[in-house]
């Protein structure tokens, strides 16, 4: 365990973490146009379905969900140790415990999300997403709010903290109107006929957004995903300041 907590192995994981959330929906997309699949924005996990683009996706995504859990609860155990050496309250610690298991089920999630298409399991499918899309808007909002208190105790907490902000609040944005423009496609109810009839679009697994507020949510959806890639980009100047006690005393 110690092993995964050195300052060397940590900013590792988080750069590579960044790395695969960043490339693997880029690059899905890249093959997705390239198969001749409209390029207007589609959602992400609607490039799983032809057979070039869903193979990027299933690998890519799956190595994201596993080092997204475990950066997650690397970040989460530093930041413990961290708040139990200064001594912060047990609610604060609390707040980080949610926060690293919120970052673990969107970890996990996403891993599974890329072996579950919605064409064959569609239920299951938007359970995971939305586990992912709560999860990592929870993880960083709980992490923002924490960077916010830790920054009392030390001051270095304070450059990471307004870019963490700016891009939870956009995360926030992003699944709100997500949400908004789903509920409002399917009549603002959880009915999931509507977006079974989106099979019927399909053209040798392209799928076609000729709604406009599916694909006002699809752009969101990139919003979302863009936001939680730059909030754990945020956390690489912070590793130094949560290992740097531990380093010292060993």
């Amino acid at each position: 365990m110690e092993m995964l907590l050195e300052r060397g192995f940590v900013e590792r994981s988080v750069r590579v973490t960044v790395a695969l959330l960043a490339l693997t929906p880029l690059v899905t997309y890249a093959l997705w146009v390239s198969d001749g699949c409209d390029p207007l924005m589609p959602f992400i996990s609607d490039m799983d379905l032809p057979s070039r683009s869903g193979f990027t996706f299933t690998i890519g995504y799956a190595f994201s969900g596993i080092l997204l859990a475990l950066t997650g609860l690397q970040l989460g155990l530093l930041r413990d140790r961290w708040m139990a050496a200064a001594e912060m309250p047990r609610n604060w610690i609390n707040l980080n415990l949610f926060a690293m298991l919120a970052a673990i089920a969107a970890g996990v999630s996403l891993f599974w999300i890329s072996f579950t298409p919605w064409d064959e399991h569609l239920e299951l499918h938007i359970a995971q997403a939305n586990v992912i899309f709560f999860g990592s808007v929870i993880w960083a909002s709980c992490v923002t709010l924490a960077t916010w208190r830790m920054s009392f105790e030390e001051p270095g907490f304070s450059r990471v903290l307004a870019p963490r902000v700016a891009f939870t609040v956009l995360g926030l944005v992003g699944l709100v109107g997500m949400v908004e423009r789903v509920y409002r496609f399917t009549g603002l109810s959880a009915d999931l006929y509507a977006l079974e009839e989106r099979l019927q679009m399909l053209d040798q697994g392209c799928v076609t957004l000729n709604e406009s507020l599916l694909s006002q949510a699809a752009a969101f959806e990139w919003l979302l995903a863009a936001s939680m890639v730059l909030v754990v980009v945020s956390f690489l100047p912070e590793v130094r300041l949560l290992t740097l006690d531990v380093t010292e005393e060993e």
